[in-house]
Parts: structure tokens; C-alpha cells; sequence
């Protein structure tokens, strides 16, 4: 495929260009398969490493899609997962005013494909074993629709080919904290009550998500809406947000 191509199928017109303008020498692309942990100490070697990394992910997802055909993976799951790329992107442009990608541990399970966007949410490959049913991470992305968590679930099983799955999550969207801010009829609200709650463990990705950054104060949050408002009022209190871990069981039939 294309790399100009695919990148306009996953949403990155905006860093088409800098991405096409910046070659990735072969050998760096085959240390990521052959020996990760240098790829990544010599990405960061690199003047530009956050636009490094996303020229080099580029290139390796879209070489990936004649594997994904071969596996017989419909292009637009694909797509809807290297669209991940694009988020991350934009998440690293925010944080840094330029172009770039930072979150390579984690996009590196698409191009490996251990994790896939089905739906509204993404399930990462576990090798884990729970009751003995074949065991699924859980991860919302950013702008995920909450009510089509159902749907995922389907679409999961149907994906993986299991007829019964125990899906785990580990989110600031199930922190007790966070629920009681919320009205029962709130779509966090309805998708946390989706999941047995097993422990909770305090983190600041809540702040992250609700903000976009972590403050060391947190009166330099800005209030955009209600919730953020009341994050913000639970802070300065010296209040804490957890996140939270779950767990359900999904059947087929």
C-alpha cells in the first residue's frame, strides 16, 4: 500500500507531509522486530525523535497491512486500530507544539497485532487464563463512544472467535471518584456499572484525560465543563482519583 495513501485513510492529512519528508532508513525498521529496546535508544538518539518515531510507525503500519491481508483481517479493522496513530499524534502535538509521537511501547502491540480496535473500544491479547476463558485487556480511546461498548463486545468475540471471553480494564472511567462527580444517566457512569469493580489504585490519568496534562498545581487546570470543574474543586481539596480495575464476562449467545 501507498504510504501517502494510508496515512490519509487514518486521519494524518495534517502530518502527511512531515512524515513523507522525513525517510527512515531500512535498518532502523527491522531493529524494531529484530531488537525493540535498541530501535528505541536509537529513535531518541535522533534530533527529532518524536517525529522519528511517527515516520517510522507510519511505515511499519502500513507494511503491516499485507500481513493483516494474508491473515485474512478485514482492511477496515486495521485501519480503525493504526488509527491510533493519529490520535497519539495529535495527543504529542498538543503536549510539544510540533509534529511527532511518543507512545511507542503502546502502538507497537498494533503493528505486532496484539491489540485491534473493534467498535468503539480496543482489546489487547492476553495469554492469561481467568475461569478458563481467554482473557482480553480493555482500552477506550480517546473520543470513543461509551454506548457502543456492547457492541464491541460482540464484535470481540465474534473477531477472536470465542464463544465466551473474560474482558479486564484498568481505567480512570471506573474511579469511584470520578462516578460519584457524575448523574446516573452519564454514559462513564453507565459504562463503569458495566464492570465488576476489583480494586482500585490511585492515579493521576484522570487529570490527563479530563485536561490533556498533568499539573504539579492543580489551580492551573482550566475548567471547560462540568466534570472538569469538579475534578479540579476535588483536587484543590486535597481529594485523590483512583483508577479503577474490572472485569465482565461477555457470551456469544
Amino acid at each position: 500500500m501507498d504510504l501517502a495513501e494510508f496515512i490519509d485513510i487514518i486521519g494524518g492529512e495534517a502530518y502527511k507531509d512531515d512524515v513523507l519528508s522525513y525517510p527512515v532508513e531500512a535498518e532502523y525498521l527491522e531493529l524494531f522486530y529484530k531488537d525493540f529496546p535498541s530501535f528505541e535508544e536509537e529513535g531518541k538518539k535522533q534530533e527529532d525523535s518524536g517525529l522519528f518515531f511517527l515516520s517510522s510507525y507510519a511505515r511499519l503500519a502500513c507494511a503491516s497491512i499485507d500481513e493483516s491481508r494474508r491473515r485474512g483481517i478485514p482492511d477496515s479493522i486495521m485501519f480503525g486500530t493504526f488509527f491510533d496513530i493519529t490520535i497519539w499524534e495529535r495527543w504529542y502535538e498538543r503536549q510539544n507544539g510540533r509534529t511527532g509521537l511518543d507512545r511507542i511501547n503502546w502502538i507497537r502491540n498494533h503493528i505486532l497485532f496484539r491489540l485491534f480496535r473493534l467498535g468503539e473500544l480496543q482489546f489487547e491479547i492476553s495469554d492469561e487464563k481467568r475461569c478458563g476463558l481467554p482473557v482480553f485487556h480493555v482500552h477506550v480511546p480517546e473520543g470513543a463512544r461509551l454506548d457502543g461498548a456492547e457492541d464491541s463486545f460482540a464484535r470481540a468475540l465474534s473477531f477472536f472467535k470465542e464463544e465466551k471471553a473474560f474482558f479486564t480494564i484498568e481505567s480512570w472511567l471506573l474511579s469511584p471518584q470520578i462516578n460519584r462527580m457524575l448523574s446516573p444517566s452519564s454514559s462513564i457512569r453507565k459504562f463503569s456499572s458495566l464492570f465488576t469493580l476489583d480494586k482500585t489504585e490511585e492515579s493521576r490519568q484522570a487529570e490527563e484525560r479530563v485536561f490533556g496534562f498533568i499539573a504539579s498545581d492543580p489551580s492551573s487546570y482550566p475548567v471547560s465543563s462540568s466534570l472538569s470543574k469538579k475534578v479540579k474543586e476535588h483536587l484543590l481539596s486535597g481529594g485523590k482519583i483512583e483508577n479503577g480495575y474490572g472485569f465482565l464476562v461477555r457470551s456469544s449467545r
